[in-house]
């Protein structure tokens, strides 16, 4: 088996950030964020993980190597983004004659993988399901009483209709992998072929799950994993006067004498001023001394961009 790790999205929903770091290579705690999806593929038994690459694709590479400690990652270059469909039928020459187990370089999660592992023949495609947590806020997958998929719903739609969340796990057959269409490729219309035969199917997975498509969404995650306490990097350098709570501060990231964190993510490089009072931020590059800012992103000068940007946080 071989894994398919899907990285090459633009990352828009993740703006500002996405245009200094891309979404797959952002930092959680000491680890990038496709780490945990890497990881569990060579942790299922996959030989070697396929990453495919458009934006920012030297730091992506870079996350990869740094998640995969060793073990063979090979990459897929898509100078045009083609999709999560085409980007897979682009890679198949680096995937073998076996199944490919598919996942997202956006999302933190440790699951049990044992049933999607355990399903599925070489002509079909397994998706892992969980119970739905907001049927208002995301899409939904419904099966049949034998498991095949059915159908699929937008946020809020159906909501009569039992529904499941997609992981963004798959497991798709060695003989599907050859019928999958020419680049560029949606995987919905994929999908749609597949369920029309009843090769598209579903299965119910168990443990923890996060998606971090957007600022907010990256700034809970992490607030989630540190737990009530901090995480400092240990390059990373805090004045003995400051207050710093429930925050994570990354490599290189500075904090002055005087300044005040509450729940907030110091990107690698960022550093926050003499007297400066931040309260659940995502920073990077430099905060001005005294500056007071609340719930959102901060793009200050050093950060690559040009200037400074303040965006709250949205959805």
């Amino acid at each position: 088996m071989v894994g398919m790790l899907l990285a090459a999205g633009r990352g828009e929903r993740m703006e500002p950030l996405s245009s200094l770091i891309p979404k797959p290579a952002l930092p959680v705690l000491d680890k990038p964020l496709l780490a945990a999806s890497l990881q569990q593929l060579f942790a299922a038994g996959c030989c070697r993980v396929v990453v495919n690459l458009h934006r920012h694709p030297e730091q992506v590479a870079a996350a990869a190597r740094q998640a995969a400690c060793g073990r063979q990652v090979l990459f897929s270059w898509e100078p045009e983004l083609l999709g999560p469909g085409g980007g897979l039928a682009a890679a198949r020459p680096l995937f073998g004659s076996g199944p490919v187990l598919v996942a997202n370089g956006d999302s933190w999660a440790a699951l049990d993988l044992t049933p999607l592992l355990a399903a599925g023949g070489p002509d079909e495609v397994v998706l892992g399901l969980l119970p739905h947590p907001d049927r208002k806020r995301w899409g939904a997958v419904h099966l049949d009483a034998s498991g095949s998929v059915v159908g699929f719903s937008k946020p809020g739609e159906n909501l009569q209709q039992p529904g499941y969340l997609y992981t963004g796990w798959q497991l798709l057959g060695s003989a599907t992998l050859a019928r999958l269409p020419a680049p560029p490729a949606p995987m919905g219309a994929f999908w749609e072929q597949l369920m029309t035969r009843g090769a598209l199917r579903g299965v119910l997975l168990s443990g923890s799950f996060a998606e971090a498509g957007t600022p907010r969404a990256y700034w809970e995650l992490v607030m989630g994993l540190v737990d009530g306490a901090s995480f400092v990097h240990p390059q990373a350098r805090v004045h003995p006067s400051c207050r710093v709570v429930e925050s994570a501060l990354g490599p290189g990231a500075e904090v002055a004498a005087g300044a005040q964190l509450e729940r907030c993510v110091l990107l690698p490089g960022a550093v926050v001023g003499p007297g400066a009072r931040l309260r659940g931020c995502l920073v990077a590059g430099a905060v001005p001394p005294g500056r007071e800012l609340s719930q959102g992103v901060w793009i200050g000068p050093g950060a690559g961009g040009a200037g400074e940007a303040w965006s709250p946080f949205t959805g």
